[in-house]
């Protein structure tokens, strides 16, 4: 397949790639074909509708798709949409093609070049659906009338089919939850006087609503027009409720030590006892697809998905194994057919879910700041409501550096890297998760790991090498990425209770924090080697070597300490009555002294505390919804990068399956 330039920018779309001779960027499938479709159609104005109809004919796309996708192309060839050189908007009609394009090695017509582009394309999209054909999976999208209910800035928590044509559902303002009913044929939303504000779940059955309220303790109202009756309060963290249909039965999803679990808890019973059922890791998203049989997700402690059925009359558990992992909803739609949220093969999406056999079909596909927290089928119609959130996240900074990346994505992660005036960071902007980076206003793609999720990323002392810790197909994996060879030189898997913690002075070893028995020790593991060695018992967050020892901080003593290479230990500071925050990130250790981020007064501070004078500064102030990242110095002035939660919007949307 011939490739074709825009300036100099090379376009290869048979593998989604452009690049400068520097630097490489990856584009979705989509993203490339709305490219392609563009050069194609060059000098022509082209609606958004139009582009999806030629595209994907059979499909019910958002325009919102090809806004995206244009915002996507611009970022990468540095086209200003004030000033355009590629792309133009043509305002309430559409954009506009007005790059130059040329083959370098040798001359075509326009015509040519973009059918060559746009054939490439289409093959690229051929083999991929092949090979997911092959794999047993049908992906294929099902076809579907789709209509936006409600729009609404803030979050949309929860959502249930009433009575009456009626769509329930909750929405958190100023820190307090409303309940609204949503009338279906009118598409009018009316609020609810209701005494409860801490809403956490809802469900509705045919002839009543069940309101999940959790404040110190949580309680379930059984909701009949406007009374509202106590069912049960239990001093248990409780996520979702679901309720069988006979009303016999309430299927609770509750949480315990970062882990989920499903117990039943009989309705007719008074002061009935809540019953657990068996779980071997974490249970999830529980549904009654009838009177005597409750579904729900089930991951084990090796981040195996199962779908599991507990009998009610025989108490007998059966499942059966799901490629889905990530599972954020799942609500029974009809006989066999359930309708599930989650991410399979690099596509995260509303899928049909048929149980016998197994087999998969794309219902509709979720952008990647895109949450689904809510699914309810309408069993009379067959409709399928769902809420999602879009929560887009971006990287700051305050201080001594001033960066904001932003996409409509999920950005994570940043690090500064000081020597070559950049900065790294997690995305899942194409599809899955990978590292990218970002110098001179021009974003590269470094890795093409396809992760689902990438936990932490760290940097040696020399800046060359990158250490990043992700979990792909359900598996763990700690893997280092040089800067200087472009690649990643080293790749193991791990335990799910591991986390990466640094290099050390070296560069030859990673510490990781692991789990063991109630407490985490601290660990050293040889890249050249893959041999591991045990640092110290209870200790983790925050590691940083010199050639006579090491920095780490204790749980047991909640202090930092140096030990050296000799064994002797010394507490160089107590953090017992300092409010640690306490996850991975909080403590960062450098020669002259370590950062350290508190919480004082439901505020965030961070300070940095000097090995020779001894003394503790406070440097700045974070709001709740800024996770920091990164600290250190520019030129003696401090800098901290942070992850910022956008402004959360919301949407209702029902499809209704095509026949």
């Amino acid at each position: 397949m011939r490739t074709f330039y825009i300036a100099d920018f090379k376009v290869e779309p048979e593998k989604n790639k452009v690049s400068l001779p520097k630097a490489e960027f990856r584009l979705e499938p989509r993203v490339m074909s709305i490219l392609c479709y563009l050069v194609k159609h060059q000098g022509e104005v082209l609606s958004k509708e139009q582009i999806l109809a030629a595209l994907w004919p059979n499909q019910s796309l958002e325009p919102e798709l090809v806004t995206k996708a244009v915002f996507e192309i611009r970022k990468i060839l540095n086209d200003n949409p004030k000033t355009p050189r590629v792309i133009e908007t043509i305002p309430r009609k559409g954009y506009i093609f007005i790059g130059k394009i040329n083959i370098k090695e040798r001359k075509l017509s326009t015509a040519n070049i973009s059918l060559v582009g746009v054939f490439a394309c289409i093959v690229a999209a051929f083999l991929y659906t092949n090979n997911t054909q092959r794999n047993g999976i049908d992906l294929s999208n099902v076809p579907t009338k789709k209509i936006i209910r409600h729009s609404v800035d803030g979050e949309i928590t929860s959502i249930s089919v009433n009575n009456n044509n009626h769509l329930l559902f909750t929405h958190k303002e100023n820190s307090s939850s409303s309940l609204y009913l949503h009338n279906n044929t009118t598409l009018k939303n009316t609020k609810l006087e209701t005494p409860l504000t801490e809403i956490k779940d809802i469900f509705s059955t045919k002839g009543s609503d069940y309101i999940l309220n959790c404040n110190d303790a949580c309680s379930i109202f059984k909701r009949e027009k406007d009374n509202y009756t106590p069912i049960l309060k239990i001093n248990e963290r409780i996520i979702k409720v679901s309720v069988s249909p006979n009303e016999k039965w309430l299927a609770l999803q509750i949480t315990k030590h970062h882990r989920h679990n499903i117990a039943l808890v009989s309705i007719e019973e008074k002061d009935a006892k809540i019953f657990y059922l068996p779980h071997n890791g974490s249970e999830q998203h529980p549904v009654f697809a009838n009177d005597n049989s409750l579904y729900y997700i089930s991951q084990t402690s090796d981040r195996k998905t199962y779908l599991a059925n507990y009998n009610l009359d025989t108490r007998q558990t059966t499942t059966k194994p799901l490629p889905i992992d990530r599972v954020s909803g799942l609500s029974f739609y009809t006989d066999s057919k359930y309708v599930i949220t989650g991410r399979y093969n690099g596509q995260y999406a509303l899928w049909l879910l048929t149980i016998d056999p197994l087999s998969l079909s794309v219902i509709a596909n979720i952008d990647p700041q895109q949450k689904v927290i809510g699914i309810a089928v309408d069993h009379k119609t067959k409709t399928i409501h769902y809420a999602i959130q879009n929560r887009p996240i971006t990287i700051q900074s305050k201080g001594a550096l001033s960066t904001k990346i932003e996409h409509p994505s999920i950005n994570l992660d940043g690090k500064y890297l000081s020597e070559n005036n950049a900065f790294i960071f997690n995305s899942n902007r194409s599809g899955s998760y990978e590292i990218w980076l970002e110098s001179q206003d021009q974003l590269s793609k470094l890795t093409n790991i396809n992760a689902s999720y990438i936990h932490s990323i760290k940097v040696d002392n020399s800046q060359s090498l990158i250490a990043l810790s992700y979990t792909k197909n359900k598996t763990k994996h700690i893997a280092v990425y040089s800067l200087l060879r472009n690649t990643i030189i080293f790749d193991v898997t791990t335990e799910n209770d591991s986390y990466l913690l640094n290099f050390d002075h070296t560069s030859t070893n990673l510490y990781i924090s692991e789990r063991a028995a109630e407490n985490y020790d601290l660990l050293s593991l040889n890249i050249e080697n893959h041999t591991v060695s045990k640092v110290a018992l209870d200790a983790g967050i925050a590691t940083m070597s010199d050639a006579n020892g090491i920095y780490y901080y204790s749980f047991s003593n909640q202090a930092l300490q140096y030990q050296t290479n000799l064994g002797a230990t010394d507490t160089l500071y107590d953090f017992e009555n300092k409010a640690l925050q306490i996850r991975a990130s909080s403590i960062k250790l450098t020669k002259e002294g370590f950062f350290y981020l508190s919480k004082i007064n439901k505020q965030q501070v961070i300070s940095f505390y000097n090995f020779n004078s001894k003394t503790t500064k406070p440097l700045f102030m974070m709001k709740p919804n800024q996770f920091v990242t990164d600290f250190g110095f520019i030129n003696s002035l401090p800098y901290i990068i942070f992850d910022e939660d956008a402004d959360v919007t919301s949407q209702i949307i029902s499809l209704e399956l095509v026949n």
